[in-house]
C-alpha cells in the first residue's frame, strides 16, 4: 500500500483522528489531510516520518493498542516506495528547474548540453511539454553532470543543491545514483515551514509593532572603544562579533545603509533564545533609527534555515525598510563567510564550510579598512540579483502598473485557507505576495527556489 493507504489503515486500527494525530505529532492539520489523501508523501529518512510513527506509537499506546515502533516505519517506508505511476511529471519538473536555477545555465546552454533545441527546454520548464523519454532526460542530465562536476569542489556545489552532505556523493556510483533518485523522486515536505513563515507575515501588523514594541526600545549609548580592530572566534565569537557590530552601527551619527552578506550556518546560534531575541531586538532598534538594509540571503541554505533566516527580518521587509538580494552563485565551495558593512563599523569573519567552531571574525573603525570593506560590499551588491520586489503603501500604483504590463492571461489568483490578510498572484516567473492590511504590502518574488516552494504550497 502507498503511504496514505497505510497512514489511514493505522489511524483506523488505533482509533484516531486526524486533529489527535496532528496535535501528537505537532504538525499542521493541513499537512495531515495531504499525507492521508496521497496528496503529498514525506520524504524517506525526513524528520516528518519519525514525528508521525513517534505520534501513532504514543497514541495506539494511550488506547491500549500495542504496536511496534520498527513495524509503523518499515511499513511506511514501503508504502512511499511504491507509486502508481513511475514518476510524478510535476515533481521531475520542480527538480529539474531547480537544478538549472542553482547551476544558472540559461535554455540555450543546458539545450546545448542536453542535445536540445533551447525552446524544447523552455517549455519542458514551463510543464508545456513532457520529454517523450524521462528516463532517457534524466541519463543526459546525469552525463552532463558527471562530465562536468566531477571534481571535489563541484562536486560540494551539487550537494548544496541536492541539500544533501558531500559524502553521498563521494564516487562515481553514488554520484550517478543520486543525481538519478534527485530528479525522479519527490523530496522534503516544506509546505508547513512556508505555511509557518506566511501565517507570521500574515498576522504582523507594522502600527502595533511600531506602536508597542518599537516605542519602548532604547538605542544604548553606552561607548565601544575599538582602536586597532578586535577579533573573536568560534561559535560565541560569532555572536558577540555581530552584537557589537550592531551597537557600534547603532550608537553611530551614520545615516548610510547596512550592508549584510553571511552564508555561515544559523542552525547552531538559532537555537541560543537569548541571541535570537536580541537579533530581532537590534533589528527594531536598526528600524527606529531609520537606516535602510541591503540584505544578501544565502538562498543555498537548507529550506528550513533559510525560512528560519527570513522570519527575523519580517519587521523590516512589512517596513520597507530592506531591499532583498541573493547570489546566483555560491561564493565559495571551501569557506562560509560574513561581510557586513556600516556607516561606522565593518564585520568580516570566515570559516571553513565544515568547521564553525574555527570561524575568526575581525571588528574595525579603522578609517582605511572601513573604506576597503564598504568597497567590497558595493561591488558583492553588484554581483547579486533581486531576491524580491517589495512595493509599499506608497507605491501601490507601481504595483498595478506591473501587473497590468504581466498580465498575459496566465496569471492565477489564490487565496490562501490560513490567512484573512493576504492573497497570492503566481505567474510562469513570480510570486506576488499580496498583504492587504497592516500594513497593505506587496512581495515580488523572483528566485526559483523560494516561490517554488510557496507555488508547491499553495497548489500542492
Amino acid at each position: 500500500m502507498k503511504f496514505g493507504e497505510e497512514l489511514k489503515r493505522y489511524m483506523e486500527l488505533i482509533d484516531c483522528s486526524a486533529s489527535e494525530l496532528s496535535k501528537e505529532a505537532g504538525m499542521s492539520p493541513a499537512a495531515i489531510s495531504r499525507y492521508i489523501n496521497g496528496k503529498r508523501e514525506p520524504e524517506l529518512g525526513s524528520g516528518y516520518i519519525d514525528r508521525i510513527v513517534d505520534a501513532l506509537k504514543k497514541l495506539a499506546s494511550d488506547k491500549g493498542v500495542f504496536l511496534k515502533r520498527e513495524e509503523i516505519l518499515e511499513d511506511f517506508e514501503a508504502g512511499i516506495k511504491e507509486k502508481n505511476n513511475k514518476y510524478d511529471f510535476i515533481d521531475f519538473i520542480d527538480n529539474f528547474n531547480v537544478l538549472q536555477s542553482g547551476l544558472n545555465m540559461s535554455n540555450v546552454s543546458m539545450g546545448k548540453a542536453l542535445g536540445y533545441d533551447a525552446s524544447y527546454i523552455s517549455r519542458i520548464k514551463k510543464a508545456e511539454r513532457k520529454p517523450l523519454d524521462i528516463d532517457d532526460f534524466t541519463e543526459r542530465i546525469t552525463a552532463y553532470l558527471m562530465t562536468n562536476y566531477s571534481s571535489e569542489n563541484k562536486r560540494s556545489f551539487i550537494a548544496g543543491i541536492f541539500e544533501c552532505k558531500v559524502d553521498e556523493l563521494k564516487t562515481d556510483e553514488r554520484y550517478r545514483s543520486k543525481i538519478k533518485s534527485w530528479l525522479l523522486e519527490k523530496h522534503t515536505d516544506y509546505n508547513e515551514i512556508i505555511q509557518n513563515f506566511l501565517v507570521k507575515l500574515d498576522d504582523f501588523s507594522i502600527d502595533d509593532y511600531l506602536n508597542e514594541d518599537v516605542r519602548k526600545i532604547k538605542i544604548p549609548t553606552s561607548p565601544i572603544i575599538i582602536r586597532n580592530g578586535k577579533q573573536y572566534f568560534g561559535i560565541e565569537g560569532r555572536k558577540a562579533a555581530e552584537k557589537d557590530f550592531i551597537k557600534l552601527t547603532l550608537l553611530s551619527k551614520s545615516a548610510e545603509p547596512i550592508f549584510f552578506f553571511n552564508d555561515l550556518p544559523i542552525a547552531k546560534a538559532a537555537e541560543d533564545e537569548d541571541f535570537k531575541n536580541g537579533y530581532i531586538l537590534a533589528m527594531s532598534m536598526i528600524l527606529k533609527k531609520g537606516l535602510h538594509l541591503n540584505m544578501v540571503h544565502n538562498i543555498d541554505r537548507p529550506m528550513e534555515e533559510m525560512i528560519l533566516g527570513m522570519e527575523s527580518w519580517i519587521p523590516m521587509y512589512m517596513s520597507g525598510a530592506i531591499s532583498p538580494y541573493y547570489f546566483p552563485k555560491k561564493p565559495s565551495d571551501m569557506f562560509c563567510t560574513s561581510h557586513m558593512t556600516s556607516g561606522s563599523v565593518a564585520l568580516s569573519g570566515e570559516c571553513l564550510s565544515k568547521s564553525q567552531e574555527r570561524a575568526r571574525f575581525y571588528l574595525t573603525t579603522k578609517k582605511e579598512e572601513l573604506a576597503y570593506y564598504k568597497a567590497k560590499s558595493k561591488y558583492m551588491l553588484k554581483k547579486a540579483k533581486p531576491l524580491m520586489e517589495i512595493y509599499t503603501s506608497d507605491k501601490e500604483e507601481e504595483f498595478n502598473g506591473f501587473i497590468e504590463k504581466e498580465d498575459d492571461g496566465t496569471l492565477q489568483e489564490v487565496s490562501g485557507e490560513h490567512f484573512k490578510n493576504m492573497n497570492f498572484i503566481i505567474s510562469r516567473s513570480w510570486i506576488a505576495i499580496n498583504k492587504l492590511l497592516s500594513p497593505k504590502i506587496h512581495f515580488v518574488i523572483y528566485n526559483e527556489k523560494l516561490r517554488n516552494a510557496i507555488k508547491t504550497y499553495l497548489l500542492g
